[in-house]
This record gives C-alpha cells, sequence and structure tokens, in this order.
C-alpha cells in the first residue's frame, strides 16, 4: 500500500497468487500492442480513446468518392442504426479532430518533439460534444495527475478529411498555418514588439520549447516552402519537420524525399 510518498506491505491474503496476476499482466500488454497496431494500421490515431457525449465509442471510418478517401470518426450508436442514442455530434471529420487533440496536449505536457503517436499514447480518453471537446490524460504519466483538457470547440456541419488517391496536388493547410504563423513570430521578434521568445510563447500561451521548435519552419528555403504552397511536395507532418531541419538550405531538399 502507498501512504506519505512511502510503500508497505499489505496486511491482507492476496487476492489472486502472484502467477495468475502476472499473466494477468502480460495479456493485457499484448492486448495493448494488437491496438497500438491497428491504430497505426488505419491511420486512426483516436481509435478507442474517442466518445461522444453519451457514452457511445466514436469508431473510425471512411469512404471513397472519385479517388478520394474521405476519413473520419462515427458513433458507435450511429452505426447500430439508434440515432437518438448517438451524442450531439454523431461524425466528424478525422484530420479536424487529431489536429485539434494533439495540438493541446502538446502545448499542455510541452513536448514539441514527440511523435504525434507519441503523444496520442497519452491520452486516457476523448470526450466530445457541441460546445467541448474533454481530453483525459493517463494518470501514469504525471503525478500528480494533470486535470482533464477542456477546449471550447463549435462543430460545423460534417467536414471530411480526404486524402486524395488520384487527383491534382492540394497544399497542406496545417503545414502552411503553421509556416504563416512561423514567420509572423520571427517578424515580431526582430521588429521589438518581443523582446524575448519566453515573452512571445507567454503571449501565444505556449511553452517557449514549443515556439523555439515551430520557429524553425520560418528558415525553411524558398524552393521547399513554395513546393509546400503549391501542394506538389511529399514533406512529412508539420511537427516532424523542424525537428529534421538545418540551417543549411541546401540539406532541406531531403524533405521531399521522406
Amino acid at each position: 500500500m502507498h501512504h506519505g510518498g512511502k510503500w508497505f506491505k499489505g496486511e491482507h491474503e492476496a487476492i489472486v497468487d502472484r502467477e495468475t496476476f502476472d499473466r494477468v499482466q502480460q495479456l493485457l500488454k499484448s492486448a495493448a500492442a494488437r491496438r497500438k497496431i491497428r491504430r497505426s494500421e488505419s491511420g486512426a490515431l483516436l481509435m478507442g480513446k474517442l466518445y461522444d457525449d453519451r457514452r457511445n465509442i466514436m469508431s473510425p471510418s471512411f469512404s471513397r468518392k472519385n479517388g478520394v478517401r474521405y476519413r473520419f470518426y462515427v458513433s458507435s450508436a450511429l452505426l447500430r442504426g439508434r440515432k437518438d442514442k448517438a451524442g450531439s455530434v454523431r461524425r466528424i471529420a478525422a484530420r479536424e479532430i487529431e489536429g485539434v487533440v494533439e495540438d493541446a496536449v502538446r502545448g499542455k505536457l510541452a513536448i514539441a518533439d514527440a511523435s504525434d503517436q507519441a503523444i496520442t499514447d497519452r491520452i486516457e480518453r476523448i470526450v466530445l460534444s457541441d460546445t467541448q471537446i474533454r481530453v483525459t490524460l493517463n494518470a501514469k504519466d504525471s503525478d500528480p495527475p494533470a486535470p482533464a483538457i477542456e477546449i471550447p470547440w463549435r462543430s460545423n456541419k460534417v467536414s471530411y478529411d480526404c486524402v486524395p488517391a488520384h487527383s491534382k496536388p492540394r497544399p497542406d493547410l496545417k503545414l502552411v498555418q503553421a509556416i504563416v504563423r512561423a514567420h509572423a513570430w520571427l517578424a515580431d521578434l526582430k521588429n521589438g514588439r518581443f523582446s524575448s521568445v519566453e515573452e512571445l510563447a507567454s503571449t501565444a500561451k505556449l511553452h517557449p520549447k514549443v515556439v523555439r521548435l515551430m520557429l524553425r519552419l520560418a528558415f525553411l528555403s524558398p524552393k521547399i516552402t513554395s513546393g509546400i504552397l503549391a501542394g506538389n511536395q511529399r514533406v512529412p507532418a508539420v511537427r516532424q519537420i523542424p525537428k529534421q531541419l538545418s540551417l543549411d538550405w541546401i540539406s532541406h531538399h531531403g524533405l521531399n524525399q521522406v
């Protein structure tokens, strides 16, 4: 038993024997590993974690139209034909909810350089309503446990996250926005609006480590930036680029090979 920062041997008899306990723990670990593999293969980072506000799990799904793949999460009540039992948000574009949740958790935990999968592994549960996204983190990841993250949010008409299979290139809007923001931050530092990265981070309500990392997007070579704006660069996700970025523009040309 744990008390006052110390562990004490319990006085009661064990409920299960050690062999059975260890076997169950191993099965739980194996099940978690299988879920992670399924999540990775499907591309649904929030699979098994996202619920509507009537406690229905929201399952990953997709559809295709004219060679375009649309990915989203759907309330299990709606999938079972029980429309009246579904929450206030029955379906949501995958990239929309994944992006909002990952940004909030990354800012809360002040870890800018972890992968998207590593970030979602820190999440215990997400509850989605038409006015708020509530994210509960794994208790084991912080001591004391971090309070739930409540993100103000308003649902729009269903917008689908599309991954073109055979269509014209389209710019990654999330990446474009990040680059624009990085240039704006750099300009604010140059013209003296902010005296330091720490002051800028405080105003933006982000950790200075996050701001410093994302500022590196302002130093992409013109060729790579133009390619991103045109949507014809096969580049890594927005948060992977800063980690791989050097100030040597010649080395940036390798980004489109990832």
